[in-house]
């Protein structure tokens, strides 16, 4: 089966890096000359979903931590960054993608997607036979595809807009491929067509998987209904994200007692930790790696000192700055934990609490998630009393407890709506001698990375506005 799963592999990789040059709509039909074999059963299928490589790491692209006010980089670590991260770095209008860009942070994540397509495809060819293993098939390429293209929406796309559905049905959306055909020609959706697509898929797999998976590379009705808790809190669907996150933590509520954890050690929590309830990791960014970006000093600086979480997740360098090393994927690179996890869970349903007016669940939900971060017991601060009060505690707590989740964009953008929570970022390098500043307002166009100069140049789609 490995060897299926790498000549499958293979010859995937090949037809992507043709992408639209080409047509490879038959390619799953042919046999090559070295034996390639056709996925026509459920076995073969499930294997092609079981390519962690592609799967788990491809779904969500480095860039998510880009557009952040988490981390900063020094001038001299700026100065050897390559031209393309510097331009990415300093809100550039226009960082121009090379072949190598193009090929982890636009064509990784779509082969995820073209895995998805290809089972579903298949699937559809196949007599329906009732069957677990068929439903779990169906569900998991519906999940895989979900979550791709909402983490590339968080790339490339502006944010929702509840209170707005002419922004919606306006804003480019994702080009939403929902077959293998590469025949189709790449057209960007609206935006309001995006998130459609993403809640359909995700609603209709939550019919087909199972409560729990043996391992978290897999996804599973509890995974699916975290992230319907996610996404309907960024659509400021409030109501359905309790619902959901409620749903969630009804089946997977553990969370890790902090003071177990080794606060020396660089990796404190290990691949596949109890609170995983789905294993997904961005693909790699060089200036993320811990030796090269600091975490930013006054985020650091709202961590008190019986919270746990200021020695677990962060370390004090050589040259006294702070880096990151809390990293639920388990390793100390430049490749973050972007999956789901019980903590997030937790804090949706204390943020959705609280925009409803239930400010004492809110507490209280808080309360139970740092309970299990602080050396003592946690209690929600008597003197915050008002509504806003215990939001904005709420939502700090949030940044602190997700910190490198790929989550942070996406807050800042939503909540860059309102005018309570609005942040200008800013970052500061050196050049030629002159300390320079560089600013992305709240709501700029420029959140919105460009698709790759050469996928709009072969395809024709639109490119995002500047």
């Amino acid at each position: 089966m490995k060897l299926l799963r790498n000549m499958i592999s293979a010859r995937l990789l090949y037809c992507m890096c043709l992408f639209t040059l080409m047509s490879c709509n038959k390619f799953l039909d042919e046999k090559s000359e070295s034996s390639f074999v056709t996925p026509n059963s459920l076995k073969d299928l499930q294997a092609l979903l079981d390519n962690n490589y592609t799967i788990n790491t491809n779904l969500a692209p480095g860039l998510l931590e880009m557009n952040t006010d988490d981390f900063y980089v020094t001038t001299a670590v700026f100065n050897g960054l390559t031209e393309f991260e510097k331009s990415l770095y300093i809100w550039d209008d226009e960082p121009q993608f090379l072949p190598a860009n193009n090929n982890v942070y636009w064509k990784n994540p779509f082969l995820a997607i073209f895995y998805a397509n290809t089972v579903l495809d298949r699937l559809r060819k196949m007599e329906k036979i009732e069957d677990a293993n068929y439903n779990y098939i169906k569900g998991s390429a519906l999940f895989f595809r979900a979550y791709t293209y909402y983490q590339m929406a968080q790339v490339y796309c502006s944010d929702f807009r509840k209170d707005n559905p002419e922004h919606n049905n306006i804003s480019l959306g994702m080009p939403l491929r929902l077959t293998p055909n590469f025949e189709e020609k790449s057209i960007r959706s609206t935006l309001d067509e995006t998130y459609r697509q993403i809640l359909n898929d995700l609603e209709e797999a939550l019919n087909l998987l199972p409560v729990r998976v043996d391992f978290s590379t897999r996804p599973s009705r509890t995974a699916a209904l975290a992230m319907l808790a996610r996404v309907n809190l960024l659509m400021q669907n409030y109501d359905k994200a309790l619902e959901y996150a409620e749903k969630t933590l009804a089946v997977h509520n553990e969370l890790m007692d902090y003071k177990s954890r080794n606060p020396n050690s660089t990796t404190p929590f290990e691949i596949m930790n109890p609170e995983t309830i789905f294993l997904a990791y961005n693909t790699d960014l060089t200036i993320l790696n811990a030796k090269r970006a600091n975490v930013d000093s006054t985020l650091f600086g709202l961590y008190d000192d019986g919270d746990l979480r200021k020695t677990i997740f962060f370390n004090k360098k050589t040259d006294g700055t702070i880096g990151f090393k809390g990293n639920y994927a388990g390793f100390y690179n430049s490749s973050f934990f972007c999956g789901l996890a019980v903590d997030e869970i937790f804090l949706i349903k204390s943020e959705c609490l609280a925009r409803k007016g239930e400010l004492n669940m809110a507490k209280a939900t808080l309360e139970v998630l740092l309970n299990k971060r602080f050396a003592k017991e946690y209690v929600f601060p008597s003197a915050l009393k008002s509504q806003d009060e215990v939001l904005t505690y709420i939502l700090q707590e949030r940044r602190k407890e997700l910190i490198f989740r790929g989550i942070r964009v996406s807050d800042l953008k939503r909540l860059n709506r309102d005018q309570k929570f609005q942040k200008t970022l800013v970052r500061k390098i050196v050049r030629d001698g002159v300390e320079k500043s560089y600013t992305l307002p709240p709501n700029d166009l420029r959140y919105q990375i460009l698709i790759p100069q050469d996928v709009v140049q072969i395809t024709g789609m639109l490119q995002n506005p500047r």
